[in-house]
């Protein structure tokens, strides 16, 4: 018998796996991001469906074995594809962050303080202004770089790069520097 593994966790994507089933890429808190397979996740009665959809916040329990991870329940808290439906800036966005992190975390490596920063960002922006999108997304770019080691030193930033939470002093801070810190992120990008 299997250990059931449970999880807080973001669908970064996912993808048709046989007549049923799909595979999903899940950012986890507990084991950074992982492949798991959703058997029966495309019939209409599956109880897995909600929460195993691409850009899904939520509760998962996984269980690891011969063949890779497998879930087995998932319990969607947010579906972020819906809630920024009607706000194509904000789901670009999103799908740009959770892309960077499918691209930059390597597998099953765990990063809570990532997560954090991460879910914190997407929470954020759920009711974000216009004004203060493109800040926070520019400071949740520098603290994914810095903590997977990405980001060079810059002493003349001085940037809250240690928290996970967005606050609106911490955008105020950034804002009179954001081509600076634009350049920064870029150059840091493409040394990844």
């Amino acid at each position: 018998m299997y250990c059931k593994h449970h999880t807080r966790g973001i669908v970064v994507g996912s993808k048709i796996e046989g007549n049923d089933s799909k595979r999903v890429n899940i950012f986890t808190e507990k084991f950074g991001l992982i492949s798991a397979r959703v058997q029966g996740a495309r019939n209409i009665c599956s109880k897995m469906r909600g929460g195993s959809q691409d850009f899904s916040l939520g509760e998962f329990s996984l269980v690891h074995g011969k063949s890779g991870w497998r879930m087995v329940s998932a319990r969607s808290q947010k579906n972020l594809f819906e809630i920024f439906r009607n706000s194509p800036t904000k789901l670009k966005i999103a799908g740009n962050i959770l892309s960077l992190i499918k691209k930059l975390v390597s597998e099953e490596e765990a990063h809570t303080s990532l997560f954090s920063v991460v879910s914190n960002f997407l929470t954020f922006l759920i009711t974000a202004e216009e004004k203060d999108i493109a800040l926070s997304e520019c400071l949740t770019l520098l603290r994914i770089l810095h903590i997977l080691g990405f980001m060079r030193h810059d002493p003349e930033l001085s940037i809250p790069i240690a928290s996970s939470e967005i606050n609106i002093d911490d955008l105020e801070t950034i804002a009179p520097r954001r081509s600076k810190i634009v350049a920064l992120i870029n150059e840091s990008l493409k040394a990844a």
